[in-house]
This record gives structure tokens, C-alpha cells and sequence, in this order.
């Protein structure tokens, strides 16, 4: 826990001053998203002229015990299938990251079927979460290790220098575990969520509302969570922006927010999403650079804003 409280502490709010001077060295491009993307990374960065080269793209999976289908499905179970897609290079993502020339880092956070995903992923965790509409989805112990599991990657990734990371997700149950993190961030059930089993789990978390960031983790999240919302805190606490997907990511963006309110300023909404994602966004008080939903949230939309983020890049680096 000691690592945790070093790194929630040494954050701090992204610099609206370079923001400003971000923004106006691109204001010549007549070209107001590129605006809005300059001073999102402008700020993050703590620079006036935002650096894109050195990035990289990490795909976390892991299982919600809320999602389980009962019967072991091997390399046919869905989360194992796209991480597999991913690694193969047959996705959509991964012809958008050769695109881009960004590596993809896929995480097994606690994949249900852990043996069958490809070899090539990265293993960091302690299996799939237990089913939150009944129990807590995991220990705090367990939540806690996610979380600094997440913080040793970003350190990690960012030995070589980083500029941006995109994050996605995969694992079945994140859309029920999405829903209790946002019940309880708002502390009331969410209208229009449409489905019974996402309506009494964001009944849970809003009998939850007002505990501390971890203890609802530990309640709701699923070890994917954990993992991407302690890589949200430790890139925060190095100046790297963060560009969410879907609600999965979504919901580990509200409980790193939980952790420390500042991270807020590091953190870029690639679209508007699905399900409980455009509610997470209005609650983080983020503008989604597409107002389109996109994909199930594995990554694809936040590739997509990479090749904005180089044209902004680009501009500033013109400047003077």
C-alpha cells in the first residue's frame, strides 16, 4: 500500500497554463478538435508543445464472477478469443496500431481461462473476480495488489520515455461491474440502463456511495480494474495522458478519480461509447473526441485518436 499512497500523492493537477499555450499553437490550423486535443495533452504533459512519438497501447483482460456462464469454454470463451485476435493480428485494433507503428501490450489480469490465452500476453493476475451481485467481487488485498500491479507496468512502460498510452479492455461482466462503480460514483442507479441484472448491481454500488476508492474496487471491479486504474494513477503521476475506450476503461477511470480527483486532468475520452459509458464520462467531466460509440472498448477507439494526437504533434512543432 505504501507504493499506492507514494504515487495518489504525487500528483498533480494537469498544468492549465501549458494547456492554453498548447491550444494557441495549433490555433493557426483553423481545426477546433485539434484544438481541444492540444490542450487536453498540452495540460497532461505540462508542455506547450505535446509529444505523441512514444506511445503504446495496453489491452487488459480479465473476467467478472457477475459474467460467468458456469461451464469452462477453453479457447472458445469470448475474452480469450479476442485477446487471441489481438495477438494474431487479425483484429481491428491491431491493423489500426500497425498503422499507427504503436506496439500493443495485451494483460492477463484474470482471464476465467487463463491457460488457453495466447503466449504472448502479459500475466499479472490473481483470476476472475467473484460474482458482486452476492459478494464482494474481490478481497481488498486483492484489489490493492491489482492496483500496484498496474503502477510496476506503467513504470515499466515508461522506462524507455512515454508520451501517450491508450488503454482498452476485455472480460466478460465489466458492463454489470461498470454499472455498480457508476451507481455508486453518482450515488443513485442510473436511468435507461435497460437490463435488471446492471440495475440491481448500480442499486449495490449506490448503497455504497462515499466509500473510499478501494473499498469500492474491491466491492464492484473486476481484476481488470484494478490493473488499468492503477496504470491511470502512475501515468498521472508522470505526466502521460491517458486515452480511455469504452466502459470498461471507463470504470476504471471513476475509481482512479475515487483515488486521487486529479487524474481527471490526464485523462482523454476517445468516443462516446456504449451503455454506462456516456454517464461515466458526464460524471469525469470528459467531451469524447468521436460522439459515436465505438467498438466494445478492446481499443479500437482510442487507436483511433493517435493519428489526431500526431497531427497535433506536428503543428507544434512547427511553432516557432
Amino acid at each position: 500500500m505504501s507504493v499506492l499512497r507514494h504515487v495518489l500523492a504525487s500528483i498533480s493537477p494537469a498544468s492549465a497554463a501549458h494547456a492554453e499555450a498548447a491550444r494557441q499553437n495549433v490555433a493557426g490550423a483553423a481545426a477546433p478538435l485539434l484544438e481541444r486535443l492540444a490542450a487536453l495533452l498540452g495540460g497532461a504533459q505540462h508542455s506547450a508543445r505535446p509529444r505523441a512519438a512514444r506511445r503504446t497501447i495496453v489491452v487488459c483482460a480479465g473476467d467478472h464472477g457477475v459474467g460467468d456462464p458456469g461451464i469452462a469454454l477453453g479457447a472458445a470463451h469470448p475474452t480469450v478469443v479476442a485477446a487471441t485476435a489481438i495477438a494474431e493480428g487479425s483484429a481491428a485494433l491491431a491493423q489500426l496500431a500497425r498503422a499507427s507503428r504503436t506496439p500493443i501490450v495485451v494483460v492477463d489480469a484474470g482471464a476465467v481461462e487463463g491457460g488457453a490465452m495466447p503466449p504472448s500476453v502479459v500475466r499479472l493476475g490473481r483470476g476472475p473476480s467473484r460474482d458482486l451481485l452476492h459478494e464482494p467481487a474481490m478481497t481488498i488485498v486483492d484489489a490493492a495488489l491489482g492496483l500496484e500491479a498496474g503502477i510496476a507496468l506503467a513504470v515499466s512502460l515508461a522506462d524507455d520515455g512515454l508520451d501517450v498510452l491508450a488503454i482498452g479492455a476485455l472480460g466478460v461482466g465489466a458492463d454489470v461491474s461498470s454499472a455498480a462503480l457508476l451507481g455508486a460514483a453518482l450515488g443513485a442507479v442510473p436511468t435507461g440502463l435497460g437490463d435488471p441484472e446492471a440495475e440491481a448491481a448500480a442499486a449495490r454500488g449506490a448503497a455504497r456511495a462515499g466509500a473510499g476508492g478501494l473499498e469500492l474496487l474491491a466491492g464492484f471491479g473486476g481484476p481488470e480494474t484494478a490493473v488499468l486504474a492503477g496504470l491511470v494513477v502512475a501515468m498521472a503521476s508522470m505526466n502521460v495522458p491517458v486515452i480511455l475506450d469504452g466502459y470498461a476503461t471507463g470504470a476504471a477511470a471513476l475509481v482512479a478519480a475515487m483515488l486521487a480527483p486529479a487524474v481527471r486532468g490526464y485523462l482523454i475520452a476517445a468516443h462516446t461509447g456504449s451503455f454506462t459509458h456516456p454517464r461515466i464520462l458526464a460524471h469525469l467531466g470528459l467531451s469524447p473526441v468521436f460522439e459515436v460509440g465505438l467498438g466494445h472498448g478492446e481499443g479500437t477507439g482510442a487507436a483511433m485518436v493517435l493519428p489526431l494526437i500526431d497531427q497535433v504533434s506536428a503543428l507544434s512543432a512547427r511553432v516557432g
